[in-house]
């Protein structure tokens, strides 16, 4: 069990999370993942992968509960390889109407949450010897976005977390890699207009949005040895939007 494939999730019940954790468990992987509000979700995922899956629910701003959480993943599957970081929440608005409460909402839910899995999964990674890190950023974290002061910022601070980190783990041979992906196709984008979608379109170098699954893939492969060469860096799936 303990040779195993095994991967922790967080924000795994919907959306670029679900097909990260659909997409790790079709390459052989144990995955856990962490919810808050779609228990449905999470039922739906238990009845179609069984024993491959390990739903946990946790708020990603609880640090207490990420040491919980990680605790709960290698008591259940004996191991734990993969962390993925893709928790993220805001409640944005232009900077003239930030508040600070809703300003350290969306850096401690995005930012904050990134930071807490990490430590939480660091000495178990540090002692084997062995781990990979991948974060999910997003373009607005490298150009900003105007009416996302909060998101944004939160996003570019996992860029200086991967990187720094990246750093200070190398030589314990973990790797630590961000994905920054651009507009994504999900279910969550539905409402989006069909002017803002021309736009991003017209953006993009390859005319065409990124699905959930194709992020997913990038995702994967940084997890596995055949890129065990890469880390720190910062890769953009935004089908050329931003060059």
């Amino acid at each position: 069990m303990a040779n195993e494939k095994v991967a922790l999730v967080t924000g795994g019940s919907r959306g670029l999370g679900r097909a990260i954790v659909e997409n790790f468990i079709n390459n052989g992987y144990k995955v856990a993942f962490t919810y808050l509000n779609s228990e449905e979700n999470a039922k739906e995922i238990c009845k179609l992968y069984g024993d491959n899956v390990l739903p946990l629910r946790a708020d990603a701003s609880d640090y207490k509960r990420a040491f919980e959480v990680v605790r709960e993943v290698v008591s259940t599957y004996g191991s734990l390889g993969v962390l993925l970081n893709n928790v993220a929440s805001a409640k944005d608005k232009p900077i003239w109407e930030m508040d600070l409460e809703s300003w350290n909402f969306g850096i401690t839910n995005t930012l904050g949450s990134c930071f807490n899995y990490t430590r939480a999964v660091v000495d178990i990674f540090m002692k084997n010897k062995k781990g990979k890190i991948i974060n999910i950023g997003s373009i607005n974290g490298i150009r900003g976005r105007e009416g996302s002061v909060s998101y944004s910022t939160a996003k570019a601070g996992i860029i200086g977390f991967t990187k720094t980190i990246a750093k200070e783990l190398g030589e314990y041979n973990i790797n630590v890699n961000l994905v920054a992906p651009g507009f994504i196709d999900t279910d969550g984008q539905k409402n989006t207009s069909q002017l803002i979608r021309k736009l991003v379109l017209n953006e993009c170098t390859i005319r065409k949005l990124s699905t959930p699954q194709e992020i997913a893939y990038v995702v994967e492969f940084l997890a596995s040895e055949k890129a065990d060469n890469i880390t720190g860096q910062i890769i953009q799936v935004d089908n050329g939007q931003y060059i």
